[in-house]
Parts: structure tokens; sequence; C-alpha cells
């Protein structure tokens, strides 16, 4: 894959192993290095301990020459500051040039107060050297194009990351949303959709999303992207790896 669009494993992959404690993260790191992948987006949530791991994860990462996101189920707009600004930490010590968070509820135009904590949260993150990729959350609130628009709209300084199967989930047009967003986008979850809202996510090509039109937006965008594999791996996280892996390669060829 070219450089400009670095395609990285998710601890998603290896959910199931890391709640049981079959894997670590330092297990992932290591496997997502045997894959031919480029990196690994790390998570809290599924990170047992990871406040006193950032470091030697990190370090993982660098001997294995991966490149190290993170992401948290933290809310711009709701979370509170503490929380999001540990989490930016967190990022700035794992290298992580970005820190996915949802936006949780949008505040009203006139909320002076809300708008004004979104921005110290985004100015907090400059100063760290992380960019805030906002994701368009898979339910309600936060989740439509219109949210993040009006968000990236308010606060210059967020990006997004650009969830396609997440804009299916609320019914949009996925390319067009890309198409949208634009220069904002700084990363992408990728993953199919069965076209039963209720199912998983599934590996790349498996489903019904309009996949080559997203990926045309997608890839004919000027600036980096980090693609990002989200789905779950099952029983068998490294055959799905491959599998969208070997779709992204398809696509090059």
């Amino acid at each position: 894959m070219s450089v400009e669009r670095p395609v990285l494993v998710s601890v998603m992959q290896f959910e199931d192993a890391l709640k049981s404690g079959a894997l670590t993260v330092f297990d992932v790191i290591d496997v997502a290095a045997t894959t031919g992948a480029d990196g690994v987006e790390l998570r809290r949530e599924l990170w047992n301990g990871w406040a006193s791991e950032l470091a030697a994860a990190r370090q993982r990462g660098d001997e294995k020459g991966l490149l190290i996101t993170f992401a948290t189920h933290a809310t711009l707009f709701s979370t509170d500051a503490a929380t999001l600004r540990g989490d930016i930490d967190a990022a700035a010590v794992l290298g992580s040039p970005i820190i996915r968070f949802f936006p949780g509820q949008i505040p009203a135009q006139d909320n002076e107060a809300g708008w004004d904590a979104g921005q110290a949260i985004a100015d907090y993150a400059a100063q760290k050297g992380v960019v805030i990729a906002l994701e368009n959350y898979a339910r309600t609130p936060g989740g439509t194009l219109a949210e993040v628009q009006t968000a990236l709209a308010r606060i210059p300084a967020l990006m997004t990351n650009f969830d396609m199967g997440n804009y299916s989930l609320h019914g949009q047009d996925i390319p067009a949303a890309a198409a949208a967003l634009a220069d904002r986008i700084v990363s992408s979850h990728l993953k199919d959709q069965t076209g039963n809202p209720a199912d998983a996510p599934i590996v790349l090509g498996a489903g019904v999303l309009p996949l080559d039109a997203i990926f045309d937006a997608l890839d004919s965008l000027p600036q980096r992207v980090i693609y990002c594999f989200e789905f779950r791996g099952g029983d068998d996280a490294v055959a799905r790896i491959e599998q969208s892996l070997a779709y992204l390669k398809a696509r090059q060829e």
C-alpha cells in the first residue's frame, strides 16, 4: 500500500481474546506485524493495564516498524474533560498522530459553554501534537453527516475518522459523505456490512456496501489517510485481516 494510505489492524479483530485474557495488547502488536499491515489501532476499553503499559507498547510498535494509533469511546461533548485529556495524553505517549473520539450530543448553536469546552479540548490536543479524529457514531447522537459537519465547522482544528459502515447504518450516501468531508478526513474505519443493521461488520468484499465507489472517493483525497480495519476477527482473525488486505491490494492492480 502507498505510504499515504497506511493500513492498520485493530484490537477489534482480537476483542474476544483480549477480553478473556488469552492475548495481550503486546501479542496483538506482534501478530499485526506478521500480517503485512502497517500498524495497529489500540483502544483503552480493550486494554487492561493500559495506563502503565503505554511506553512499552510504543516501544514494541517501534521495534516492529508499526504505526500505533489510539481510539477510545469517549465523547468530545459529553465526557468529562479530565478523561478526554487523559486519552490525549495516552495517544501522545504512544506516538499516535490521532485520537478517535465520538461527538456525543452536539451543542446547540447558542450553547457557548459547550462549544468552548470542545474548543479547549481541541486546543489541548494541538499542544500535545495529536489530532482529534471525530467519528460518526453507529447510533445516536453524533452519527450523522450533518452532526459531524456542524462540529467540524465550529471547531476548525477537529478532523474526522470516516466510518463507512456507520454512515450506512444511518441510511446515508457513503461516497457523498466522503466527498462532503473531503480534506477533513484523516483516517477511515474499513469494513463491509451484510445489509442487516443488527449484524456486526464483516471483512471487505463480503457484504453489500458500494466499496468501489467508497474507495474511489477516499483514494481521490490528496492527503494522507490512515486506513484501519474495524470488524471482529472471530476464531480466525489473521485470515480475516489477510482477506481484507488482499481486497485492498487487488484494487491497486
